[in-house]
This record gives C-alpha cells, sequence and structure tokens, in this order.
C-alpha cells in the first residue's frame, strides 16, 4: 500500500506541476536543463504537500496501534485488535522517513545551490557556455560568502552559549533550522497577504462595476509599461546598431557583434525609433544615452550590452503580452455591463459565447444555450463568486484564529487540532485525511497565491501563457522549495503534532481510555486500571515528518519567543493588507494606486481627489474604446464572407440576425473621432491581423459585431455616479 500511494502521489503531482510550468514557461525557447529544474522545483513542495496528511492519518494509527499494544501487555487477556484500522492511504514509518530524507534535501539542494547557478547562467549574456557558466559563480560569490558567514556566526553563538554540543547529528538539525526559521518568516509575510487578498479579490471580480473600473486602471498601466519598455529596447537597438556600423570589419569582436546584432533583428539601414515613443518623449531619440567607447570595447561589455538586449527583449515581449491581455480582459467586462439589466438576451451576445458549441447544436437549441450562458456571465457568475469570497473569508477569519491560539494547551482553542483530535478519536482516517488535505491546501494556497502575484520590479514577475523568463521561474522554484518545509511545520503546530510549539504530542485517543474503563469494570481491578492509564497517558508519537524535520526550539531566542511574535506577526500583517497599507504609502509617494475602500480619496462634499487613479481609469476608458473601434474597422473587411458563412450554419436565429445587420446602413461611428484633439493623453493603438481582430468573442470563428450610429451612442454613453462607471440599463 505504501507503493501505491507513493506512485498515485508521483504521478498526479508530476501531471499538475508539469502543466503549470508549460503554462508559465516557453518549453521550446527557454534551455532544456532549466526546463528539468524548473518542473522538479515545482513538483517536490507539491509532493511533500500531498504527502504530509497520509503522514499524520498514518502518525495516529500508530499510536492508536502501540496504545493498544501496551495496554494487552498489561493484562492477561488480548484486546480486540479490530478497534484501531489502517487507513486507506498507509505508509510505514520507515517509508516516511526515507522518504522525506530524499525529498527534503534535493529541494534544499536546489534551492541554495544549483537554482542560483542556473539563474545566473540564464541571465548572462557571454557568448560560450563555459564563460557563462564563470559568470555565474562570479555572480554567486557574494550570495554563498553572506550565508555562509552567517551560518557560521550562529554556529559559534550556540556552542559559546552550550545550547549544542559540536556533533554531527546537531550540525544536521542546525542547518535545518536555520533554513525553516528564515523560510519561516517569509511564510508569515505571504500568509497574510494571501489570506486577506484571496478572498477579497474574489468579491470583487464578483462587483462588475469595480471590475470595469479596475480594468480601466490595469489597461491604462499596462499601456505605460509598454511604451516605456519599448523606449527602452529601442535605446539598446540603437547603441547594438551603433557598434555593428563603426566597429571595423576586421575587429576580432566583429563574430560577436554579428551574434548581438542577429538577435536585435537589425535591417541593413538605421532602426527607426519607435514613433509612440517620440511622441510620448517629444524628442527624436538619434543615439543612446550612454554610448560605449569603441576604441575601448571589449568582450565583457559587449556580453553587457547582450544581456541588457536579451532581457529587455523578454520584458517588451511580455508588456505587449500583458497589454492584449488587459484588452481582452477589460472588453469582456465591459460587455458583461452593458448586456447587464437586459430582460432577456440579444443576438448580440452571441459575440462573447463559444461559438465552436453553438455551431454543434441544432438551431433550436442555439437560443437555449444563449439564455444559460447570458445568465451564468451576467447574474449567476458573480453571485457565485461573491459566495465563495465569503467562505473562503470565513476560511480565512479561522486560521488567523488558528495561528493566534495554536500555542494554548488547556484548553484547546485550535480549531485544526480540536476537528483533527476528534476524528481521531472515532478513527475516522480517510477524514482525517481528507480534513488535513483540504485545511494544509487552503494554507498552501494562500502562501503560492502571493508567491505567483509577487512582482519584485522587473527581476521576479510570473505572467501566464508562456511569457515568463527562465529566471523568474527558477526564482518561483526556490521560493517554493523553501517555503513548503516551513509551511508543513507551521500547520502541524496548529494540528497540535508539535510537541516542542504547543507543548503537547500525539497522545493516546480517548477511545482507548474508554477501553480501558470498560476492562476495569468487568475484572473489577479498578486501581491497576488506574495505573495502566497513568503510564499510557505518558506514550507519545509524533510524525514521520516531525522526528526528520527537528524542532525550532534549536535556536534560544526562537524558542523563547516563538508563541509571542508568531501570531503578532501574521494578525498584524493580515491587518495591513485588509486596509491596503502598501498601497496607501506609495499613492502619497506619487504612485498611481487604485484604492477601493469606500470614502478614501474622497472630500467632505463626497468628490473624488485621487487625480492620479481617475485619470488612470480615464486614460483606460478611452484607450479601450480606440481599441475597440481599431478591431471594428478591421473586421469589416471580412463581415461580408462572415455574414454568408453564419447564415449558411444559424438559419433561424442567426441568419435572421445577420440579415438584419447587412441591410443597415453601411455608414458606421468611427469613435472618439471628435475626442481626439481635445485629448491630452497618448494612447497606443494595437495593430491586429484581420483573423485575430474581435476581441470581444475571443474567438475566431465568431461573427463580428457591427454598430450604427445610433447604437454606438447607446452603448458608449457613460454615466458617472460616485466615481464608478455606470451603463444605461437597455
Amino acid at each position: 500500500m505504501a507503493l501505491a500511494v507513493l506512485l498515485i502521489n508521483i504521478v498526479g503531482t508530476a501531471f499538475f506541476t508539469t502543466t503549470l510550468c508549460y503554462y508559465y514557461g516557453n518549453w521550446k525557447k527557454q534551455h532544456k536543463v532549466t526546463t528539468l529544474i524548473v518542473s522538479v522545483s515545482w513538483w517536490l513542495p507539491a509532493l511533500i504537500l500531498t504527502l504530509l496528511p497520509v503522514d499524520i492519518a498514518s502518525a495516529y494509527f500508530r499510536s492508536c496501534t502501540l496504545s493498544e499494544q501496551s495496554v494487552s501487555d498489561n493484562f492477561s487477556a488480548p484486546l480486540d485488535n479490530t478497534a484501531c484500522r489502517a487507513p486507506f492511504f498507509y505508509a510505514e514509518h520507515t517509508v516516511f522517513l526515507i522518504l522525506w530524507h530524499i525529498v527534503y534535501w534535493s529541494s534544499q539542494f536546489l534551492t541554495w545551490l544549483l537554482i542560483p547557478l542556473m539563474r545566473s547562467y540564464t541571465r548572462a549574456g557571454d557568448f560560450t557556455p563555459l564563460a557563462k557558466l564563470r559568470s555565474a559563480l562570479r555572480d554567486n560569490i557574494f550570495y554563498y560568502s553572506s550565508y555562509l558567514l552567517i551560518f557560521i556566526v550562529a554556529l559559534v553563538y550556540l556552542i559559546m552559549t552550550q545550547a549544542i554540543s559540536f556533533d554531527l547529528r546537531y550540525l544536521k538539525v542546525l542547518l535545518i533550522t536555520t533554513s525553516n526559521t528564515w523560510g519561516l518568516f517569509l511564510v508569515v509575510i505571504f500568509l497574510g497577504y494571501g489570506l486577506v487578498e484571496v478572498p477579497r479579490s474574489l468579491w470583487t471580480a464578483g462587483n462588475p462595476v469595480a471590475s470595469l473600473q479596475r480594468a480601466y486602471f490595469q489597461l491604462s498601466k499596462r499601456n505605460m509599461e509598454l511604451v516605456d519598455e519599448e523606449e527602452r529596447l529601442t535605446e539598446i537597438v540603437l547603441q547594438v546598431d551603433r557598434i555593428r556600423l563603426l566597429l571595423p570589419t576586421n575587429h576580432p569582436l566583429q563574430p560577436y557583434v554579428q551574434i548581438v546584432s542577429k538577435r536585435a533583428h537589425l535591417p541593413a539601414e538605421n532602426p527607426v525609433p519607435n514613433p509612440e515613443s517620440e511622441r510620448r518623449g517629444g524628442v527624436h531619440i538619434d543615439e543612446p544615452d550612454d554610448p560605449i567607447d569603441l576604441s575601448t570595447l571589449s568582450l565583457s561589455q559587449l556580453a553587457r550590452v547582450h544581456r541588457s538586449l536579451k532581457s529587455t527583449q523578454h520584458r517588451r515581449n511580455r508588456a505587449r503580452a500583458l497589454y492584449e491581455e488587459a484588452v481582452k480582459h477589460a472588453l469582456w467586462i465591459e460587455d458583461v455591463n452593458a448586456f447587464r439589466g437586459r430582460r432577456r438576451p440579444v443576438s448580440a451576445f452571441l459575440q462573447d459565447c463559444h461559438g465552436t458549441v453553438l455551431h454543434e447544436c441544432a438551431s433550436k437549441w442555439s437560443s437555449c444555450l444563449l439564455l444559460v450562458q447570458w445568465y451564468w456571465r451576467c447574474y449567476l457568475r458573480v453571485w457565485l463568486l461573491r459566495v465563495v469570497a465569503v467562505v473562503l473569508s470565513l476560511l480565512s477569519f479561522i486560521m488567523v484564529w488558528n495561528e493566534c491560539t495554536f500555542s494554548v494547551r488547556t484548553p484547546t482553542l485550535s480549531l485544526v487540532a480540536l476537528l483533527l483530535k476528534a476524528e481521531a478519536k472515532e478513527r475516522d482516517y480517510f477524514l482525517l485525511e481528507l480534513s488535513s488535505f483540504l485545511t494544509l491546501g487552503y494554507l498552501s494556497f494562500a502562501v503560492f497565491y502571493t508567491v505567483f502575484r509577487l512582482r519584485i520590479f522587473n527581476f521576479y514577475r510570473l505572467v501566464g501563457s508562456h511569457h515568463t523568463d527562465e529566471h523568474s521561474l527558477l526564482f518561483c522554484g526556490a521560493l517554493l522549495c523553501r517555503l513548503t518545509p516551513s509551511l508543513c511545520l507551521n500547520f502541524l503546530g496548529l494540528a497540535h503534532l508539535d510537541s516542542h510549539l504547543s507543548q503537547t504530542t500525539l497522545v493516546v485517543p480517548r477511545a482507548v481510555f474508554k477501553t480501558l474503563d470498560a476492562l476495569a469494570d468487568s475484572m473489577a481491578g479498578a486501581n491497576k486500571v488506574g495505573q495502566v492509564f497513568i503510564s499510557s497517558s505518558n506514550f507519545s508519537v509524533e510524525s514521520s515528518y516531525t522526528q526528520f524535520m527537528g524542532h525550532l526550539d534549536m535556536i534560544p531566542f526562537i524558542a523563547n519567543g516563538f508563541n509571542i511574535y508568531f501570531p503578532i506577526l501574521v494578525l498584524l500583517l493580515c491587518l495591513l493588507t485588509y486596509f491596503r497599507f502598501g498601497s496607501r504609502v506609495l499613492h502619497q509617494l506619487g504612485v498611481e494606486q487604485l484604492i477601493e475602500t469606500p470614502g478614501y480619496g474622497t472630500d467632505h462634499s463626497g468628490q473624488s481627489v485621487n487625480s492620479l487613479a481617475d485619470d488612470a481609469i480615464q486614460d483606460g476608458r478611452l484607450l479601450l474604446r480606440k481599441e475597440r473601434m481599431t478591431m471594428f474597422r478591421n473586421s469589416r473587411s471580412c463581415a461580408s464572407d462572415v455574414d454568408s458563412d453564419s447564415e449558411q450554419k444559424f438559419p433561424n436565429l442567426l441568419g435572421h440576425y445577420l440579415r438584419t445587420k447587412a441591410q443597415q446602413s453601411p455608414d458606421r461611428v468611427r469613435l472618439l473621432q471628435h475626442k481626439k484633439e481635445n485629448s491630452s493623453s497618448t494612447f497606443r493603438t494595437m495593430s491586429m491581423p484581420v483573423e485575430d481582430s474581435n476581441l470581444i468573442s475571443h474567438q475566431s470563428g465568431s461573427v463580428p459585431v457591427e454598430y450604427s450610429e445610433d447604437d454606438v451612442e447607446r452603448e458608449f454613453s457613460l454615466h458617472t455616479n460616485s466615481g464608478l462607471v455606470r451603463y444605461p440599463h437597455w
């Protein structure tokens, strides 16, 4: 059974993490070794999280069997061995010890040694693998030296205070404890953010008006990021082109210059700067701001230019993908707001439905599918998100309560500990495994939600649809391997399964005590039974994970204050996240931040004074309307072909709608034409091919929507109420 449990976890977690790595990474372009390391570093934490509930249930089962054996040794009559039934997923203690050794030390080897080297290797701009390896080692000298110095200082301190003896076993525990202490500090930060932000993000997604406002704001930010990255790329390309044109053809660095020029996709003539950047900056870029002296050009300087070119190209492509995704999302939210409040779905709503599904169904089912999707998109989905947000808010409150009360032994205030003890009392080990998995799963989801949403300037950022660079993937893998062991220790503390944190251990279940009382009454030996009760109460068993990892009390200041500062930090970070402390600080410093707290950013009369956010929302709204009109103009060229094909597939409902549209006047409104001269903001128009122009439907085979002048005037007449965008109910 232990082998079956291990195989199920290996296959399931490997499939899940591989799919996730494929979604974020670009396997066609990134290095094969990087793909392997990222997959393993994402897979090992998932394996730990799925095997720990099995370890907990197995520990409770061993506690039951050993207590039964202890009682049977004190009585001549054998006890009923059927009282302790093995869990459905069960593994022996030795199996888990071997497994934890392999998984933990593999993850630590990746985190502290291999991944830092690979991160520097992938970012290096050198032209040979050996030169990249030398650059990676040179970049990590300070990294390894600082950690080695910290470890030596901690070791000397513990030896001088006689906290540990100079023994290999204590050194191993010290290494694990030091790593877990740093990981636990990160867990506190990420957990405090995730427990609040996960339900709040779902609640915001369930509010169509607030979602539309945030979509406008994000679209404006994505546009500015794209313009900035295009400017940086233009400067670097100009620098590379200057080196290519002025460097003599017989120069020894000419082959490396050709490699850099090939990556920059330079034409035969000088590149033309981005016109959008020229308009935004107001000046024409003739040469880079920091030109390189060609007389002293060296291979290391050229490698730095190559490195900057690679990273800037990736950031530009990533910014373009984020901008296009923001356009699609804003169009979808805007359409949902436009169609909300209608008594029945209109034919134009078909543009937001999956055309492949409707094409395969008969025409009589098309209207039914349209009605179902209309109710789902406009109403049911909104309320479902709000219900899930409320449920997750309660779970987050329970988790914060558990974090603040897990150190209290009598009475037991941790709800997780009470739940697991009650299930162990009933010997329902499957339900115990399920409860442990769900509780640990929500904690890990809150922590990993922060990891995947984290952005450290341009150093680290995860973007889906294969737009995450190798450095960010490796950095995420190192974070996952570093956070997961500490997160599991935190969960064991919540469940009162770490004796050094909660001053309690896995004791003999109370059902055994009831069995002892029944035996005592039948044998009329109450005094003898009382002695067995006392001896069995001192009997304790911990999980294999705790026995391998050790405890956090190896370092004295952690052992003395852990039960005090850990709950305070979790509660403090949750409060700071709830009141958006970071966003408020950035807003006061002049950074655009959208703060949706009621009453914030308004004066005594209720008028908005948050000019930065309001300007960004207005820019995003106008930019989206311009993008919508651009896509409409591109779709007109192929509208006649789509109309003829659609009439054959939908002879009843869609055919009538398309024929009606075909009979309308060909004159259409060019949106924002009268506002271009009055707007002081400069927007970027995304050039799109004809087959991908209909972003409203998100499907290449959907029928493009055409608006008459009256339709556009009705649809885009926006009313402002309390600073929020509201659509009229048609």
